[in-house]
């Protein structure tokens, strides 16, 4: 029989697995306004201002080249542009357009409207203790990609 330490990291195994195979269901039946990653990339270009691709990819840990095509899509999209980077004139600075900003908080008031009925009937211990736990579990996750992307270049 497995040490209690074993079935609990089981069980976060499965119960990942399927909540990944659920968040994808999701996405794939769900009609957005943008995707994803396009939601993400506006979020953190409303956040904190413009950036070059090299430095999305990096906050992402994403390839450089994967980001460059997420941009060239939202660019022709109109949902980011290009501005010359005031110090480097090999780079450009990607900014979110007007558009990008609409389509991104259509998304995010979509999203949170659907996470807040799913947990309606949570107490609000339970919503703040699963909000602690996942924001542990995806800087855990970061700290690990950090440390390979470190040890491996």
């Amino acid at each position: 029989m497995p040490a209690p330490r074993e079935r609990t990291v089981a069980r976060v195994e499965i119960e990942l697995t399927r909540l990944a195979r659920v968040l994808e269901a999701v996405r794939r039946h769900r009609s957005y306004p943008i995707e994803p990653a396009q939601y993400l990339h506006l979020c953190i270009l409303k956040a904190e201002g413009p950036r070059t691709v090299a430095g999305l990819a990096a906050r992402l840990l994403l390839d450089a080249s994967t980001v460059t095509r997420q941009i060239a899509a939202m660019e022709s999209a109109g949902l980011v542009s290009r501005e010359p980077h005031p110090t480097d004139s090999r780079s450009h600075l990607i900014a979110p357009t007007a558009l990008g900003l609409a389509r991104a908080e259509e998304m995010r008031t979509g999203r949170r409207a659907r996470v807040a009925q799913l947990l309606a009937d949570w107490p609000e211990a339970d919503r703040a203790e699963l909000a602690r736990l996942l924001e542990r579990l995806s800087l855990g996750l970061i700290g690990q990609i950090e440390r390979s992307l470190a040890d491996s270049g």
